[in-house]
């Protein structure tokens, strides 16, 4: 079952190591991609008690979205076991849409290639960013 997983990754990551440039892959739009802002978008969050706080975010948004949770999943940051509040932030300052500066701060060298004013998800599905749509 993992040699399942693991196969798809590498050939997904050996294609990733081409430049962005020089292959488009196509796929299909997402329909709950965010805007196309580099500035944040802050989450209107329901409040929740400090032990709700502290409940994995997919706990609750597997029920309430679970689309976006099975989509993280299944992703290069969901496999990565890549948190929720590392792109979006903790209770305290959680966004919708993240600041790009999260990114950044494991993606410098993409970033670095990204054109101005261009947001990752503009080109890469939200939450699976596996190529370009």
């Amino acid at each position: 079952m993992k040699l399942r997983i693991l196969v798809p990754i590498m050939l997904l990551f050996a294609l990733g190591l081409t430049s962005c440039t020089q292959q488009q892959i196509a796929v299909a739009p997402d329909p709950a991609a965010p805007p196309p802002v580099t500035a944040p978008i802050a989450a209107d969050h329901v409040d929740l008690d400090e032990q709700e706080m502290l409940t994995p975010c997919a706990d609750c948004h597997s029920v309430e979205t679970p689309e976006i949770v099975d989509v993280w999943f299944n992703s290069t940051h969901g496999i990565a076991n890549v948190k929720c509040y590392q792109c979006h932030g903790t209770y305290e300052d959680m966004e919708r849409v993240p600041d790009m500066a999260r990114c950044e701060s494991c993606h410098t060298d993409k970033i670095a290639n990204c054109g101005d004013g261009m947001a990752c998800w503009q080109c890469h599905p939200a939450h699976r960013f596996t190529g370009h749509k």
